[in-house]
């Protein structure tokens, strides 16, 4: 006889000779179900259960329906029937349901078989009685549950079998929440292991119950923790006490920083970031260093890093200090990374220690071969090699001031190898606010701990001066928490002057004063390298010091040893520079000092260490810190040409990215930063402060012939800015701006940008005789200054303007000439991929004019096999839409929908930094795949890229792309009327008939000249033509 299989739990399914049925409706499987449950039930109680709705009559002849469907599907015995008053189910027929687990023999087994609850997400409509009955039967089967696996466990208890009655106990408190008696047992086990862990259960609980209930925990519950409490914490201050005798206090905070390690160690913590706030001073590093010297660190990693204001807006810096470390211990682990690894770990960081065969070679990058998401996917990889071989912490200081891309790269770390990798990072409560936005997403991520730090009270302060000052006398030490207010830095450095025999009562005792005693009694030699070293944000090495501070070498050793003894610096041994480097021992100390000097010493300071610098700059030492300092030294030195002059560097070189579609990675245009998406978020902002400077230093009309160089470079990025934004007019007013004044200093390299400008602009907007004037310009000044590369550009604009013009002939002829001397050129520079690639496009677009789809779509694939997936560019995304438009035009839907889907994968390289042009091709990859989805009845997807298409145009008037959408709309209006759920989806959106939207197609594809659309969109009304 055949058997019934039922899964009443979690997703409930119903099997027939171990094959899944399916229901034609819900009612029929509810029958079924209640029946499994009740094994019978009258004829009345049913119908009132699932069509209490309806009159009598109407509800026991759908029952009958049922009934009869019900054997039907299954067979004539399923249901007794010996009564007409009774349905029941036919027990030999059943096979299992798992109820029959439900003892407390077999609860385990019951509850791993099934962990969801009963009938989970199975929805009858209409049935307000059924509902009731399943709510009833679900609570029922809890408390039933709950009730067997509390006898189970206390039969393990009775056994000693400690081990599994954890586990269970768990799985109790998932199911009951509040469940106070299971948390106690609990806690008690872990008790008897000497755990730390029975007193995070109970902070979990109280935490839970306030957070639910708005209750404490029963005093049952509350004085079992106090008990343990005591025991842990006597044990952990004595340890403290032993191992440190300058620590004190902060039990709580240490505790539960070690149930959190413990956590991590044994499992991996379910929270990958430990963040502690609280006030500058408060003690936050010491507890952290207090937690590493108590808790046996074995077989772990730490890697450590301080970020600095000064540095917030340079992307990454912050992870410099982790990544030298990560690289020494995996050189030392003899770990060898891919080649391509090393490569973007020492162009990101360039102090970093890479293989011996690198260390021979000149580390080049394309900023076009690698996205954003690969350069950190790579960085993960990293530290994920590092993480493996021994759990990692990352310690973070001042992590406030960490850079945006920097925050990125921890929550990809964390969020990739968690399980092996925990952040413990410190934040000041001031600077909680600017990093709140950036925190919500590791909140989201459910990766964060927080951890309050607060200053001492009054009583703690009272213990501590007794305890570092036995003879202190109490008015002293109530003195002394008026005084400093419970911040530990402040305590201790007054505990200090009073151990000294200083007198501490002169006014009010704040940091500044504290300071003034460390640093006043040194020698004016150590006083002027004390200086030196605070116009350094991070630290400054020995030949820096010795080159500005001008003191006999000998002299200057004593000077570091002398203050090294001071405590005031300290040498930077995680520093990878050739030679000692120094720094402050906190922060405070360097501020102090450096707000202690004039304002005309701190800008000579800064201006000297500028020009020392620059020295390093001219001898070759060519990197992003040494142009970022620069700029911070003569910004502080308020020198402000400089100041503009090295924002220009700093913007042209790492942070004005290509906008064409087809970038020339040539001396014109240099490679640039290998985080492009981050470069164009911060090019408006670096623009910004251009303008600020040149409008200060124009104002007192400067006579300086570097001021009208500054300005064209300036116009030459804004107007690049502006017509990649699609401002056409701004943008073209400001390159023409720049044009006049170029032409006038002679600067040849900025009339070629800006003729280039122009065109693009008249490529985007159509304007053929635009591209042709500025092309025959560009050609005339590339013959002139022989510049080949040049020369093959024009030609291949002056192509671009006769196929505008129809004139496909002669626009052949162009792209050929332009393609041979790029192809003659590449032999010598493999930088002209993208140009040769861009060639291959334009003859696709020809074949495309003259409907020869095969061919075209040949060039397409060229150009994008030219170029290469992994340039991430806007023309490789171009290169893809065209073939897939190409594709659908020739009904290959499969390779279209390829070949468009690369173009989404590429896109996710701009982040929401794309321009016009590149807003322009997506347009058309919306229409096509919303054309493609409808085809394939998928309506809710199509509409949803309809609606992404129509939004370019709310930003943007392009006739083209208006066009493509009312063919898009009179094509969907047509498979509307042979597909009731397309109809029903596209209802609201397109009320007009299709003939409608054709003819609007028509008018904008005639006025424009298009043939080939104009062409396209006729065949597809005879299609549909026909098909009536």
């Amino acid at each position: 006889m055949a058997k019934l299989h039922v899964v009443l739990f979690e997703k409930p399914a119903v099997y027939w000779n171990d094959q899944k049925m399916i229901f034609p409706f819900a009612k029929m499987e509810a029958l079924l179900y209640y029946l499994l449950v009740t094994g019978e039930a009258t004829r009345e109680d049913l119908a009132a259960l699932l069509w209490g709705d309806m009159g009598d009559h109407a509800a026991k002849r759908n029952l009958r329906n049922t009934v009869y469907l019900l054997r039907k599907m299954f067979s004539v015995d399923l249901l007794i029937t010996s009564s007409r008053a009774k349905i029941a189910l036919n027990p030999e027929i059943v096979a299992e349901t798992d109820l029959e687990l439900m003892t407390v023999t077999d609860i385990v087994n019951f509850l791993e078989k099934n962990p969801g609850e009963f009938l989970g997400g199975f929805y009858c409509k209409d049935a307000a009685s059924f509902d009731e009955w399943v709510t009833e039967k679900r609570e029922q089967f809890r408390m039933d549950s709950i009730n067997y696996l509390t006898k189970y466990i206390i039969k393990l208890i009775n056994q000693k079998e400690y081990m599994s009655a954890k586990k269970y106990l768990k799985q109790l408190i998932g199911m009951d929440a509040y469940n106070e008696s299971a948390y106690r047992v609990l806690m008690k086990i872990y008790e008897k292991e000497d755990s730390y862990k029975a007193m995070e259960i109970y902070q979990d609980l109280e935490r839970k119950m306030a957070q639910d209930l708005s209750l404490l925990p029963s005093a049952k519950t509350q004085e079992l923790y106090r008990r343990i409490k005591d025991r842990k914490s006597s044990r952990a201050i004595e340890e403290g006490v032993v191992s440190n005798q300058r620590f004190f206090g902060r039990e709580k905070e240490l505790l539960q920083l070690r149930l959190w390690l413990d956590d991590f160690y044994q499992k991996g913590h379910s929270k990958q970031m430990i963040l502690l706030q609280g006030d500058q001073g408060v003690g936050k590093s010491a507890i952290i260093e207090q937690l590493f010297s108590s808790i046996p660190i074995k077989h772990s990693n730490i890697f450590r890093t301080q970020c600095y204001q000064a540095e917030f807006e340079y992307v990454y810096k912050a992870w410099n200090n982790i990544f030298l470390q990560v690289m020494s211990c995996l050189m030392q682990a003899d770990v060898h990374l891919p080649l391509l690894w090393q490569q973007v770990i020492a162009y990101v960081f360039p102090t970093t220690k890479i293989s011996e065969t690198l260390l021979h070679k000149e580390v080049t990058m394309d900023a076009y071969k690698f996205s954003a998401t690969t350069v950190e996917e790579i960085m993960c990889e990293v530290l994920g090699k590092a993480a493996n071989l021994k759990k990692t912490i990352l310690l973070i200081e001042d992590i406030h001031w960490m850079d945006k891309q920097g925050w990125l790269l921890l929550w990809q770390v964390l969020r990739i190898h968690g399980k092996n990798i925990i952040c413990i990072a410190t934040c000041h409560a001031e600077y909680l606010q600017q990093i709140d936005k950036t925190m919500e997403e590791f909140e989201r991520s459910n990766m964060l701990e927080h951890l309050e730090i607060g200053r001492f009270s009054a009583q703690d302060v009272m213990k501590l001066s007794v305890l570092r000052l036995p003879g202190i006398s109490k008015e002293m030490q109530s003195r002394l928490y008026d005084y400093t207010g419970g911040n530990a830095l402040f305590l201790i450095e007054c505990l200090n002057l009073i151990a000294a025999g200083r007198d501490i009562s002169h006014g009010s005792i704040r940091l500044n004063s504290v300071l003034k005693e460390r640093t006043g009694n040194v020698s004016d030699n150590a006083r002027k390298t004390l200086e030196i070293a605070s116009v350094f944000f991070n630290n400054v090495n020995y030949e820096v010091l010795q080159a500005i501070s001008r003191i006999n070498e000998f002299e200057l050793v004593e000077v570091l040893e002398e203050l090294q003894q001071k405590q005031l610096l300290m040498e930077d041994l995680d520093s990878n520079r050739d030679g000692s480097a120094y720094k402050f021992y906190n922060l405070q100390i360097r501020n102090y000092v450096y707000n202690q000097m004039s304002t005309i010493r701190q800008r000579m300071f800064h201006k000297q260490a500028a020009s020392y610098l620059e020295q390093l700059l001219q001898d070759g030492m060519q990197s992003k810190d040494v142009y970022e300092h620069i700029l911070y030294h003569y910004t502080n030195a308020d020198e402000k040409l400089k100041m503009l002059d090295y924002t220009i560097k700093l913007s042209e070189k790492y942070f004005c990215p290509q906008y064409e579609m087809f970038p020339e990675l040539n001396r014109y245009y240099p490679t640039g930063y290998v985080d492009f998406r981050e470069s164009r978020s911060q090019i408006t902002t670096y623009l910004e402060k251009i303008k600020e400077l040149l409008d200060v230093l124009v104002h007192p009309k400067i006579a300086d012939k570097r001021l009208d160089a500054h300005k064209v470079a300036y116009w030459e990025m804004s107007g690049r800015y502006h017509i990649w934004r699609g401002e056409h007019l701004l943008g073209l007013k400001l390159i023409h701006q720049m044009l006049r004044l170029a032409s006038v200093q002679k600067l040849r390299e900025y009339q070629i940008k800006g003729y280039q400008q122009i065109i693009y602009c008249g490529i985007q907007t159509r304007r053929a005789y635009l591209i042709q004037e500025f092309a025959l310009k560009l050609l005339h000044l590339t013959e002139h200054d022989e510049l080949p590369d040049k020369k093959a550009t024009a030609l291949r604009f002056l192509g671009i303007a006769c196929a505008l013009k129809g004139q496909h002939q002669e626009a052949e002829n162009y792209y050929r000439q332009s393609l041979a001397l790029f192809k003659k050129l590449a032999t010598r520079n493999r930088f002209y991929a993208f140009t040769i690639a861009a060639v291959q496009n334009y003859i696709g677009d020809l074949r495309r004019e003259s409907s020869d789809y095969q061919a075209a779509l040949h060039h397409y694939e060229q150009a994008a096999r030219i170029a290469g997936r992994k340039n991430i560019s806007e023309g490789v995304a171009l290169f893809y839409i065209n073939a897939g438009y190409t594709a659908f035009q020739i009904k290959n839907y499969a390779k279209a929908v390829a070949y468009l889907t690369e173009a989404l994968s590429v896109a996710e390289g701009f982040g929401d930094q794309k321009g016009y042009w590149c807003l322009r091709g997506y347009c058309t990859l919306n229409c096509v795949l919303a054309l493609i989805a409808v085809k394939q009845h998928r309506p809710y997807e199509a509409r949803k890229y309809f609606e992404q298409a129509k939004d370019f145009l709310k930003k943007y008037n392009d006739q083209y792309q208006n066009g493509l959408i009312f063919r898009t709309q009179a094509e969907i209006k047509l498979l509307m009327k042979d597909d009731a759920k397309v109809a029903e989806v596209f209802e609201d959106d397109l009320p007009l008939p299709a003939v409608e939207y054709y003819q609007q197609a028509r008018k904008v594809f005639y006025k424009m000249g298009m043939a080939v659309e104009l062409k396209s969109l006729e065949d597809m009304m005879d299609e549909y033509s026909s098909k009536r």
